[in-house]
């Protein structure tokens, strides 16, 4: 019974170390497949560090890009609205000097309907005739004048 008893220690043991190098076989496979697999997964590391450095770069010029396009667009839209306050201003300025050439046109009409209108005064041989109270030629002048300037101004403000 002894030697029976030895006999089944030992199958047991072969039996246990046949399982065991199985096991070691499939943990070498494994094994094997893990280190194909971490050289696969280094090269993804690598392949995606470049990726992140390349998005990184196109993110810094797409935000320099975008700071000049907000600057340059920032000083067109101040210039512009410089522009229109100019041209606002000039418009104005010409609305008054028709408004001041309209009334001057206003009181030359009535001036010359004034002297037109007028009958002629007796002759008398002592008293002169009173100056008509408007010449029409001296506010038409004028008006000329002023409208000058008003172009004038108004090309200054231009440049």
């Amino acid at each position: 019974m002894g030697s029976f008893l030895s006999v089944i220690i030992e199958l047991t043991v072969i039996i246990l170390l046949g399982v065991t190098v199985a096991y070691c076989i499939i943990l070498d496979r494994r094994l094997q497949r893990l280190r194909a697999d971490e050289t696969s997964i280094r090269q993804t590391v690598v392949d995606l560090g470049l990726a992140t450095e390349r998005a990184e770069r196109a993110i810094d010029g797409l935000r320099n890009a975008i700071a000049e396009c907000d600057r340059t667009l920032g000083d067109r839209l101040k210039a512009a609205e410089e522009t229109s306050l100019g041209l606002a201003d000039s418009i104005r300025d010409g609305d008054d000097a028709l408004d001041r050439i309209g009334r001057m046109v206003a009181s030359a009409r009535r001036a010359a309907e004034t002297i037109i209108e007028r009958p002629p005064a007796p002759m008398e041989a002592a008293a002169p005739a009173p100056p008509p109270p408007v010449r029409v030629a001296d506010t038409l002048a004028a008006a000329q004048a002023f409208a000058e300037r008003a172009r004038r101004r108004l090309l200054d403000n231009a440049a």
